[in-house]
């Protein structure tokens, strides 16, 4: 049985017992219930009865008790916050570039989230690092589906979700961090020959199919090659591998592609832009296709540092330009990690850039292929 410890008022009532007391005992205890209703327990102690502890001066039983005596509920533990859908390589790649927009989706168990302790080089609008984003239980546990786009302003974009428990002291944190290099534009404008018009957009066919048509941004990589389905979520440079898209252009204009290779690619990653054409779409069904610190670099002859593994000249069908972060490897179009480049894609051979194989409107396929052996290519493909 429980020992008891009596209030003051008890010791009041047992002043008048010994110091020893060898019986049982009963105890009426009045006291008042929460609302207004007045009790009274009965403590009944075993055959030691009550007791002084010489010590303390306190009353000491080991007793029962009645069924009208107070009790004090005993609060269930605690369970610390839990992120149950965090941000992950998928939504945010450790690498990117200005103006590409990501969708984060998130949800977590937890009383309230917030982004505060995030680190933004740049304002994002659907990231506020003030405040909470979400207060209740409820809402924390909603999915949260966060459109992030990011600014033209480089440097390491640290995105935090901190969630917190009332009641405990553990901290749930996801956290990633998205590197993004300084827009490098080129030095004096796009090079090609007079008469060839560059493209600042261009419809394109998604891996053949017609209903995945769609008129994205021709000045990027990454609108064209970064997406795993037509409404997926963009993947920067190297993008999607083996998506073929079919690139549409009129007679006598081309694409550049800016692109940036990621300042943590592995060593050894390599891919190629294999010409993937299954009809003829331009008469003769060829193309060309360089890779250049220049827009619209369109010569045969490539600027050192690249070298003649950079151009794909008049190529037919299966034609390849292989590229990579491969030293050593002559037949690769060597890229450097942090660098800018362009992709330069033309219906025409590069020994006459002017004499168009297309007619009018023509869309050769393009496979992005990869390459390397697993795994490499980044994590988020």
């Amino acid at each position: 049985m429980p020992v008891t410890r009596l209030t003051v008022a008890a010791a009041a009532f047992a002043a008048v017992l010994p110091a020893a007391v060898c019986a049982q005992t009963t105890l009426r205890l009045n006291w008042t219930a929460t609302d207004g209703t007045p009790k009274t327990c009965i403590v009944t102690t075993d055959a030691n009865g009550v007791n002084m502890d010489p010590a303390s001066g306190k009353l000491l039983a080991t007793a029962t008790f009645g069924a009208d005596c107070p009790t004090v509920a005993t609060p269930p533990p605690v369970s610390d916050p839990v992120i149950t859908n965090g941000l992950d390589a998928n939504e945010l790649p450790s690498s990117s570039v200005a103006g590409a927009s990501h969708t984060v989706i998130w949800s977590a168990d937890a009383d309230t989230c917030s982004y505060s302790a995030s680190s933004l080089p740049g304002q994002i609008a659907g990231w506020p690092v003030g405040g909470d984003v979400c207060s209740n239980a409820d809402s924390c546990r909603s999915s949260h589906s966060v459109p992030v786009t990011l600014p033209a302003i480089a440097g390491n974009y640290v995105f935090d979700l901190s969630c917190r428990r009332n009641g405990s002291g553990v901290v749930a944190v996801s956290r990633r961090t998205v590197a993004v290099p300084p827009v490098t534009p080129p030095v004096s404008g796009c090079i090609a020959p007079a008469g060839l018009m560059r493209l600042d957009t261009a419809y394109i066919e998604f891996n053949y199919t017609v209903s995945n048509g769609r008129v994205v941004d021709a000045k990027h990589f990454e609108p064209t090659f970064g997406y795993s389905t037509a409404d997926g979520p963009l993947r920067t440079f190297p993008g999607t591998p083996n998506i073929n898209q079919r690139v549409f252009m009129p007679r006598n204009s081309y694409v550049a592609m800016q692109f940036t290779v990621p300042s943590d690619l592995t060593v050894m990653t390599t891919g190629a832009f294999r010409f993937e054409e299954t009809q003829p779409q331009t008469n003769p069904a060829r193309m060309s296709m360089t890779i250049s610190k220049s827009c619209g670099d369109f010569s045969p002859t490539p600027t050192a540092p690249l070298t003649s593994a950079c151009v794909l000249n008049n190529a037919m069908a299966n034609g390849n330009l292989l590229w990579g972060y491969a030293p050593g490897y002559a037949q690769v179009c060597q890229l450097q990690p942090g660098e800018t480049y362009f992709l330069n894609i033309i219906h025409a051979s590069l020994n006459a850039p002017l004499t168009t194989y297309c007619e009018g409107y023509c869309g050769n396929t393009i496979q992005n292929q990869k390459v390397s052996p697993t795994p490499l290519w980044p994590a988020q493909l």
